[in-house]
């Protein structure tokens, strides 16, 4: 019986982790109740163990979870959101200073770019922290960033889905998104002004693996009022590439 116990344990912490894992990105304690099955109390016990251990990671106040750097290190490859979120840091809080407007750091979701980080600027009307939340790429400087290295066929399967519309600005066709994708293509970054809120403007630059996937963008943004204001944009652009390829470069080593 203890053994019979014992299979049944490991079952369900297993079927925890899978159901974590086949989120695409991260997933609350509901959604991990209704792909195994379990009492959503049991999955709340086994994520908080699996948590300490560092095999899942609980990324916001809200409670939802992505994969571990600890399974990342026993899998050998790959970058957990906690590891990005170390290595680009401090690229954040110079952003942050540097250009005067918060800084964050976001990571595919699916369809979403989830922000997992954010420094707030030295302003004092600040925007909202979007730490914890996903908006869909095509919305976000940081989502346009990701997909700038996406193929012609995978933007179009994106746009089959529809293109929901944030504000007047949001692209929301196939043309107009493979515009803006071959601009981020061309420069290396992406704008987006009004386009999720129609008082935010943000900037935004992918970094990328050895492998050369896009596994998280740096962004900064700020009101519409200020951002960029009469700022050289090129020269802001310039700014966070260069950020960027620092986070790329702790990922190599």
């Amino acid at each position: 019986m203890i053994y019979a116990s014992r299979v049944q344990s490991i079952e369900r912490t297993f079927g925890v982790l899978r159901a974590v894992s086949a989120g695409g990105g991260s997933v609350g304690v509901s959604e991990v109740a209704r792909a195994t099955g379990l009492a959503k109390s049991t999955c709340s016990r086994i994520l908080a163990s699996l948590d300490e251990l560092g095999i899942v990671e609980r990324i916001d106040d809200s409670g939802r979870f992505v994969i571990g750097a600890g399974l990342v290190a026993l899998a050998g490859s790959g970058a957990s959101p906690s590891s990005l979120r170390e290595m680009a840091r401090p690229e954040l809080l110079g952003l942050a200073d540097r250009l005067g407007e918060c800084a964050g750091l976001a990571v595919p979701d699916g369809r979403d770019g989830l922000y997992v980080d954010q420094v707030p600027g030295p302003g004092h009307v600040q925007v909202t922290d979007w730490t914890g939340h996903r908006f869909p790429l095509h919305t976000i400087a940081a989502g346009l960033a990701l997909m700038g290295g996406w193929s012609d066929t995978d933007v179009a399967a994106y746009a089959d889905v529809g293109l929901e519309e944030f504000t007047p600005c949001t692209v929301t066709t196939l043309v107009g998104l493979r515009q803006r994708i071959g601009e981020v293509r061309r420069t290396g970054a992406a704008w987006t002004i009004g386009e999720f809120s129609e008082e935010i403007a943000g900037v935004a630059a992918a970094v990328c693996d050895p492998d050369g996937t896009a596994v998280a963008s740096l962004t900064v943004y700020g009101p519409v009022f200020r951002f960029p204001g009469g700022a050289d944009t090129s020269e802001i652009e310039l700014v966070v590439r260069e950020a960027a390829a620092r986070v790329e470069a702790r990922l190599e080593g």
